[in-house]
């Protein structure tokens, strides 16, 4: 075995070991299976929360143990005349853009949250960037929330705030 190959492999636990741990709690992990519960926004300066896509979004959040995510959150109900999106009319398609998200990658822990690294997203814009993330895991919920940002719906900063449920 190369020598310089072997010493850096001895080095590896040693750094592993002085590495900080993300303050999650000892009996919580977010790995696993999340269905939305609800989706939220809170605006910055006011604090005041409204429902984004009404009182009961869809939505599926998946983490995996070998670091992967994937995230698909749309608005409850929606309508098509046609009978599938590609048949669609083009302001039926806007709307069903409009009204649903979905991007995956890899993620990593940090202290207070998670960052996600967009691989794939409806949103082009996001592939390749990091979307930071709180995290607050109590018992089988974890609420997720972006930092405030200006959005579509809004011009004023808001942050988003998604509530999970874990179903395996």
């Amino acid at each position: 075995m190369n020598v310089r190959i072997a010493a850096a492999c001895a080095l590896i636990p040693g750094a592993l070991a002085l590495a900080p741990a993300p303050a999650w709690p000892a009996e919580g992990t977010i790995v696993g299976t999340w269905r939305l519960v609800s989706m939220t926004t809170r605006d910055a300066a006011t604090g005041k929360e409204r429902h984004v896509w009404g009182e009961r979004p869809l939505g599926y959040l998946f983490y995996t143990p070998g670091g992967r995510m994937s995230a698909v959150v749309a608005k409850a109900d929606r309508k098509i005349s046609a009978d599938s999106a590609g048949r669609a009319a083009p302001d039926e398609q806007a709307a069903l853009f409009r009204d649903s998200f979905g991007y995956a990658g890899r993620y990593t822990l940090t202290e207070d949250g998670v960052v996600h690294h967009v691989e794939v997203a409806s949103d082009p814009t996001w592939i390749g960037n990091d979307q930071r993330r709180l995290t607050r895991l109590e018992g089988n919920r974890l609420t997720v929330t972006s930092p405030p940002v200006a959005s579509a719906a809004s011009a004023e900063p808001q942050a988003f705030v998604l509530v999970w449920e874990r179903v395996e």
